[in-house]
């Protein structure tokens, strides 16, 4: 008795090419942000966004710079200062003419850019609600990266992460208290980053 091939065979072969070809991964341009992973924390692609957006708009990058600012828009940051304001009100131009269905979100991370020479730090003051989980991510823009410290009411120490590209610092405060976050840039030149609070 001779067997008949099953008609749906190649196809299925086809089929799972197909699919092999659009999971392999995609070639990153040259001094592009790299790719964050799935369930990369709200405040990291903030971050991340604010980064690829400052090194855009100084290349005078039109289409990165589009790209950026359509995923600031979704994440709805809100600067802390009037001069990050601006700079996001400059990127936000770039979007097309209504972008109103991307900036639906009323509440979400706060961020802002600072800037240390060599040897200097810089202490903020931010309040974040207790029972929820509250994040911290110091994004390099240029220069070394610094090291963060953060410390409830108390002066403990509720977070002191290692010093790699972002900075990331996650913990649940007991009660809604002010946190002094402490940057400090220990490189030889200067740093300039974006903090985001979440």
């Amino acid at each position: 008795m001779r067997l008949r091939a099953w008609p749906g065979l190649a196809a299925l072969a086809g089929l799972i090419a197909v699919l092999g070809a659009c999971a392999s991964p995609r070639p990153v341009a040259a001094g592009a942000p790299a790719p964050l992973a799935p369930g990369a924390e709200r405040a990291e692609r903030v971050a991340e966004a604010l980064v690829m957006a400052a090194r855009a708009e100084s290349a005078k990058d039109a289409a990165a710079l589009r790209q950026a600012a359509a995923r600031l828009a979704r994440l709805g940051a809100e600067a802390q200062t009037p001069e990050d304001g601006q700079a996001m009100a400059r990127w936000l131009e770039a979007l097309p003419e209504d972008p109103a269905a991307m900036r639906g979100r009323a509440l979400g991370p706060a961020y802002r850019s600072g800037r240390l020479g060599p040897g200097a730090s810089q202490q903020l003051n931010q309040t974040f609600l207790g029972g929820r989980s509250a994040q911290v991510v110091l994004k390099v823009a240029r220069g070394p990266t610094p090291r963060l410290e953060v410390r409830d009411q108390a002066e403990r120490q509720v977070c002191r992460p290692v010093a790699t590209d972002p900075v990331k610092c996650r913990w649940v405060p007991l009660y809604t208290q002010r946190h002094v976050i402490e940057i400090a840039n220990t490189g030889p030149e200067a740093s300039e980053f974006y903090i985001v609070f979440d």
